[in-house]
C-alpha cells in the first residue's frame, strides 16, 4: 500500500476524491426490444463479477465471498430460456443488493421500460421493513383518491404487503434494508409492474384505523400521468421557485428553518449569504437545518456551509482509500477531455492496476466570516440522509456543532463511494462501482454505521421534536 500525505488545494487529487457522481455517458442498449439467450446472461453476470472485483476495494466486506460466489452459480443454472432486459435486470439486481454498497449498483433501465409507455398506480407510497410496511400517502396530480389519504396497504392482487417490500427490498442496493424500502417506494410502480405483471390492475385492500377496505383501481398510462402532472404543477400555488431549489429558508416565530433537499453548487454561495444575514439582522438564537430525504451531491458543499456555522478548523474525512482500476484510469482520462495529462497525474495513471493509495486529508482553515452563526443549531436527519450529506452530520456531531434529531442516517462515516460506471457486454445494463473507501472524521475501521441522533425521532415528527425542544430551551 502506498500512503500519501494530501494537501487539498492540490486540485489533480481534488478531482479524483471528491468527484462522487460523475457518470460516462448511458449507452444506447443494443437489445432493445430483443431477448437474450442463457449464454449472453451468463456472460454479463461473469463480466459483472470481473468489473467489480477489479475496481471495488472489498466488495465483499459484509457478503462473504463464498456464499456470494454460489449465489452466483444458482442464477447462472436457472438462466435456461432467454428473457428480455427487464427480466434479466430483476434476475441479476438481487446480487449486488447482497453486497449491501448503495453506489456499486445496476440502475433500472427506465429508457427500456418508458418506452412501453407502461401503468402507473397513480399514488404516492411510503415503503417501511416494519408495519405499516406500505402506507398510501395521497393521490398524484389530484386524481380521485379512491385510496385514503395515510391508509395503511394490506395487500395488492392478494399479495401481503410485507411479501412486497422484502422483494423491493432485495431488489435495490444500499448500506440498511430500512433504506432501501424507502428508496424502492420512488419506483413502486415499476415493482408492481414487472415483478407481478399487474398490467394495471390492482386490488387493493387497506386499513385505516380499524377499518378495513377493498378497491380495484385501474392503472392510467405513463404518459397520461405525466401530462396530467405538468398540467396540476402549472396550476399548483405550491408549484413556486423556492420547492424547485436545493435549499430554501423559512423564519418562523424567531427560529429559521434552513431546508436542504441536496448539496448542489446552483446559487448554494448566493443563498447562504442572504440567509445568514437575515438570520444575523434579525438575531435569531435558533436555525433548524432540515437534511431529511438529502440523497447528497458536492460534499464541497458541506465545507462551503460549515463556514457559516463552524468556529474551529475542520474536517469531513479523515482518510480516503483509493484503488487504482483500468476503469477508474477511464474516467479519470474522460475527466481531462482535451487537456493533457500532467506530470502528476501521467505518474498516477502509470501505475499497476489494483494498487491501493491511502490519502490523509488536512483540516480546513476558518475562512474570515462575518455572517458566521454561534447560536444554536438542530439538524435533521433520517434512513435517507445519503452520501455526502451523511457526511456533513458526521463532521457536525464530531465538533459539537449541535442537536441531531431523527433518524440513523442512511449514509455510513465510513462507507464507498467515488463511482465508475461501465455496462455489461451483451445487455448494455449500466453497472456503477464504488473504487474509494472514505473514513469520516472520527471514524474508525469497524464504523460501518451511519450517524446515530442524539435524540431519537420518525422522521415526521423529527421537526416537531426540535420545535420542542427549542420551547424547552427558551
Amino acid at each position: 500500500m502506498i500512503v500519501w500525505i494530501l494537501n487539498r488545494t492540490m486540485i489533480f487529487f481534488k478531482q479524483i476524491l471528491i468527484a462522487t457522481t460523475l457518470l460516462l455517458p448511458c449507452l444506447i442498449y443494443s437489445q432493445d426490444g430483443k431477448r437474450l439467450a442463457p449464454l449472453q446472461m451468463s456472460q454479463d453476470v461473469d463480466s459483472l463479477i470481473s468489473y467489480v472485483e477489479a475496481t471495488h476495494i472489498n466488495p465483499y466486506y459484509k457478503y462473504p465471498k463464498d456464499k456470494f460466489y454460489r449465489e452466483v452459480n444458482s442464477l447462472k443454472k436457472k438462466l435456461t430460456v432467454s428473457l428480455d432486459l427487464i427480466d434479466f435486470y430483476l434476475k441479476i439486481e438481487p446480487l449486488l443488493a447482497k453486497l449491501q454498497d448503495g453506489h456499486t449498483d445496476l440502475p433500472i433501465p427506465k429508457d427500456i421500460y418508458n418506452k412501453q409507455n407502461p401503468y402507473e398506480l397513480p399514488y404516492i407510497f411510503k415503503l417501511a421493513i416494519q408495519e405499516p410496511y406500505i402506507v398510501c400517502q395521497n393521490a398524484k396530480a389530484n386524481y380521485p383518491p379512491e385510496i385514503p389519504n395515510n391508509a395503511e396497504i394490506i395487500s395488492i392482487n392478494g399479495v401481503s404487503a410485507k411479501a412486497i417490500v422484502n422483494e423491493i427490498v432485495n431488489l435495490n442496493t444500499g448500506e440498511n434494508p430500512g433504506f432501501r424500502a424507502e428508496y424502492g417506494s420512488r419506483n413502486f410502480s415499476f415493482y408492481l409492474e414487472t415483478i407481478y405483471k399487474t398490467n394495471g390492475n390492482y386490488i387493493i385492500r387497506y386499513k385505516v384505523g380499524k377499518k378495513t377496505g377493498i378497491t380495484h383501481i385501474k392503472g392510467v398510462r405513463q404518459k397520461e400521468l405525466l401530462n396530467r402532472l405538468n398540467q396540476f404543477n402549472q396550476r399548483s400555488t405550491n408549484n413556486t421557485e423556492n420547492n424547485k431549489r436545493s435549499y430554501n429558508l423559512i423564519i418562523k416565530d424567531s427560529i429559521a428553518i434552513i431546508d436542504f433537499k441536496k448539496f448542489d453548487w446552483n446559487g448554494f454561495k448566493a443563498f447562504a449569504d442572504s440567509s445568514f444575514k437575515l438570520i444575523k439582522d434579525k438575531k435569531i438564537k435558533n436555525i433548524i437545518i432540515n437534511l431529511i430525504d438529502n440523497g447528497g451531491g458536492d460534499s464541497d458543499v458541506g465545507d462551503a456551509f460549515f463556514q457559516y456555522i463552524g468556529n474551529k478548523p475542520f474536517r469531513q474525512y479523515d482518510k480516503v482509500i483509493v484503488k487504482l482500476s483500468q476503469l477508474y484510469k477511464d474516467r479519470l482520462l474522460k475527466n481531462l477531455g482535451s487537456k493533457q495529462p500532467g506530470e502528476e497525474v501521467l505518474k498516477y495513471l502509470n501505475k499497476k492496476n489494483g494498487t491501493i493509495d491511502t490519502f490523509y486529508l488536512d483540516n480546513n482553515s476558518i475562512q474570515d466570516n462575518p455572517l458566521r452563526f454561534n447560536g444554536n443549531i438542530y439538524l435533521l436527519i433520517d434512513s435517507q440522509t445519503y452520501s455526502s450529506a451523511a457526511d456533513f452530520v458526521q463532521c457536525f456531531k464530531f465538533y459539537k456543532r449541535g442537536t441531531i434529531v431523527g433518524e440513523e442516517s442512511g449514509g455510513l462515516i465510513k462507507s464507498f463511494g467515488d463511482i465508475v460506471t461501465t455496462h455489461l457486454p451483451n445487455s448494455g445494463l449500466r453497472l456503477t462501482i464504488s473504487s474509494t473507501l472514505y473514513y469520516n472524521v472520527g471514524a474508525n475501521d469497524n464504523d460501518f454505521t451511519g450517524v446515530i441522533p442524539d435524540v431519537a425521532a420518525p422522521k415526521e415528527l423529527a421537526l416537531k421534536k426540535a420545535l420542542e425542544i427549542i420551547g424547552g430551551d427558551k
